[in-house]
């Protein structure tokens, strides 16, 4: 069956519940989001890629990176990941509304949210072997995997054939939906980096101040998460509406 998007109806729906939970999406967001964002970017270095052409060199660097930093970056990623399912309870379900009752429902439902993710990470893996616009058409029809997993938790891993039959004939507007977020954001940060190192850089020196620098890094993408994960519960229901 072939669905529509109405992406301006997806974008007004994901704020108006962005602004109907702001206080709990702050708090949890905070917490297991901007927390873990600021660490990992302050105690993670980028990895140096700088002059290297060679797509197999790159991916070399960024693997040692992990390898030599994975103590840090999977567990901080784990309670970033938390922080998704937390949110995503927040904005799908009613009876966990609340900051604690959102945590407890998220500490029982992360084992499925986690192995979901996990296999909708290899799934799209599989995409790029189709060279990348592969990617980003699985990326798309998996767009709406988590709020299923939160929403719908008795289909357990059966919530990737959910996401699949939901977003049937609309892969790509959701790939376009998240691209278009994904590149306004990209801006914006590239803009508050450059701004707030500007002024770390007159303050004090070339070197400017690495904690505020990764602040404001570590905020603007967790508003950025917080962001995706409501267009991701907005778009989920938008095409139950729609089926």
């Amino acid at each position: 069956m072939k669905r529509t998007v109405d992406m301006a109806a997806v974008w007004n729906q994901a704020t108006e519940m962005l602004s109907r939970h702001r206080e709990a999406i702050i708090a949890i967001a905070g917490l297991l989001i901007f927390i873990p964002n600021w660490a990992s970017a302050y105690f993670v270095p980028e990895p140096d890629i700088e002059g290297l052409t060679s797509m197999t060199a790159i991916f070399e660097v960024i693997g040692q990176n992990f390898i030599d930093h994975w103590m840090v970056v999977v567990p901080l990623a784990l309670i970033g990941l938390l922080g998704s399912v937390s949110v995503l309870i927040i904005l799908l379900r009613a009876d966990h509304e609340h900051v604690g009752d959102a945590l407890k429902y998220a500490a029982a439902l992360f084992p499925l949210y986690l192995a979901v993710s996990l296999l909708s990470g290899l799934l799209m893996s599989f995409g790029t072997l189709a060279f990348i616009i592969g990617f980003f058409y699985v990326a798309g029809r998996l767009m709406v995997v988590g709020p299923i997993v939160v929403a719908e938790p008795d289909k357990g891993i059966g919530a990737i054939k959910r996401a699949w039959d939901l977003t049937s004939g609309a892969g790509w507007k959701c790939f376009l939906l998240l691209f278009v977020i994904v590149l306004v954001t990209w801006i914006i940060m590239a803009i508050v980096s450059l701004v707030v190192g500007t002024i770390c850089a007159l303050a004090v020196g070339p070197e400017g101040v690495p904690l505020i620098e990764h602040f404001f890094t570590a905020l603007t993408g967790a508003a950025f998460s917080v962001t995706v994960l409501a267009v991701e519960a907005a778009l989920y229901r938008h095409l139950q509406h729609a089926s």
